[in-house]
């Protein structure tokens, strides 16, 4: 193993482990001596997750957390039951995502993929804020895609009724992931949290199976990436930073803009029905 990326003790939550990116990412910091919190939405493939992941050392332990991001509530669920039951997290992975294979609206009034990849995750990190702050110096790592250098407008394409194309809704949603990322960073950082996102590459997951690419990189390859900014000791204190693979990345202007960043993180606190305090805390309107 390598020194310096031992997680020997450190407890990760890692959302969308049931496949993908998520479930290699699992079994990388298992094998690296980490604890799991493991969410997914499928009870019965979330379960399999931890059978598969092989013995560990003493007292090392993975634990599942179900819920469904296009169920706000549930993802409240989440939170809490999380907050109750640990009183640690030394690494958070938001990597829960889909690829729309339709416009759809969730029960809570949102365009699915914009929520699943966006504000379920942006309601997630600032539920789970105390604990965070409490646990620091921690990390959280957000999933992001190259894809979003394709949007160029303000214009949300989820919201139109008459035209959806799917490809430049997946974009968006992780469009929004760097802004909310560096917004993020600048809050946390005099806690000692370092907040920073990822495109993995064009891995072949799910999502790239729906699209018309026949190539790509492995699984593997895609969750490696991840995994240095869960556990590489020479990333200590970087913060608030793009990367493609292996490289801190300029995003797109869209994605640098600070006025875009202020009027994005306001935006999605009233969608929520969030406000943010004066000392920083966020609370249900």
């Amino acid at each position: 193993m390598d020194q310096n990326m031992d997680l020997l003790g450190k407890t990760i939550l890692i959302t969308g482990a049931t496949d993908g990116i998520g479930k290699e990412l699992a079994h990388m910091c298992w094998q690296s001596g980490a604890n799991l919190i493991l969410h997914g939405r499928n009870h019965q493939k979330l379960e399999t997750i931890p059978q598969s992941l092989g013995s560990g050392v003493f007292g090392q332990y993975a634990t599942t957390i179900k819920a469904d991001f296009s169920r706000l509530e549930e993802v409240r669920e989440m939170a809490a039951k999380i907050i109750t039951e640990f009183h640690h997290l030394d690494v958070l992975v938001n990597n829960a995502g889909l690829y729309p294979s339709s416009r759809v609206i969730t029960k809570d009034g949102f365009e699915e993929c914009n929520q699943v990849n966006y504000l379920s995750p942006f309601l997630l990190t600032n539920l789970l804020r105390p604990l965070l702050i409490n646990s620091a110096p921690m990390r959280i790592v957000n999933l992001s895609s190259i894809g979003h250098r394709f949007v160029w407008s303000n214009a949300n394409p989820s919201t139109k009724n008459l035209f959806y194309w799917r490809w430049v809704a997946y974009c968006r949603s992780k469009l929004d992931i760097i802004p909310w990322t560096r917004e993020l960073a600048e809050q946390l950082k005099p806690y000692g949290i370092t907040v920073n996102c990822v495109h993995p590459g064009i891995i072949r997951t799910k999502v790239i199976r729906v699209l018309p690419i026949s190539w790509g990189s492995s699984v593997h390859s895609g969750a490696a990436t991840v995994y240095r900014l869960v556990a590489d000791s020479e990333l200590e204190g970087v913060t608030g930073k793009y990367f493609e693979r292996y490289r801190v990345s300029t995003p797109s202007p869209m994605a640098q803009s600070r006025r875009y960043q202020a009027a994005l993180w306001g935006h999605t606190l009233r969608r929520l029905g969030l406000k943010q305090e004066h000392d920083g805390t966020i609370v249900q309107r």
